[in-house]
Order: structure tokens, then C-alpha cells, then sequence
């Protein structure tokens, strides 16, 4: 078994990269689940605004997070679903 010796601000680092990631994933399964669930008459746009906005309104969506959107082309430099 190897034994790494990393210093705290690299395990600081590894713990921000993970939450981002972990928050990014809740809000791609939360739209998907939305496309999946809602019927045709509801705009899926403005739901899937909605929880981008419940997101930032918690303070979830960092600039990582954000970042990670926006590279996935979810939302775009204002923050709108694309």
C-alpha cells in the first residue's frame, strides 16, 4: 500500500474540487429529473432556471460550480439556462 504525503492546502483543494463536483451532479440529475417528470405544457426552461436560482439562492453554486456549468453548456455568462 502507498502512502501519500500531501499538505493541508492540497487537501484543502481536493475537498473544494469534490463538493463542486458533487453540487454540479445534484443540479444535472435535478433538470434531467425535471425533463423526465414534467408534461408538455410546462415551460422547461423556466423550471430549470428555477433550480439553478435555488441553488445560487443557497449559496451552493460557487465559481467552480459555475465554471463547470458553464462548460457544459447549461447556463451561459448570466446565469440563464441555455
Amino acid at each position: 500500500m502507498k502512502r501519500f504525503i500531501v499538505t493541508k492546502a492540497q487537501l484543502n483543494e481536493y475537498i473544494e474540487k469534490k463538493r463542486a463536483e458533487k453540487t454540479f451532479w445534484r443540479i444535472v440529475e435535478n433538470l434531467h429529473q425535471n425533463k423526465k417528470s414534467l408534461n408538455e405544457n410546462v415551460s422547461h426552461k423556466k423550471v430549470n432556471q428555477s433550480v439553478v436560482d435555488n441553488y445560487r439562492r443557497k449559496n451552493l453554486i460557487n465559481s467552480r460550480v459555475d465554471e463547470m456549468l458553464q462548460r457544459h453548456h447549461i447556463i451561459n455568462e448570466k446565469q440563464e439556462i441555455i
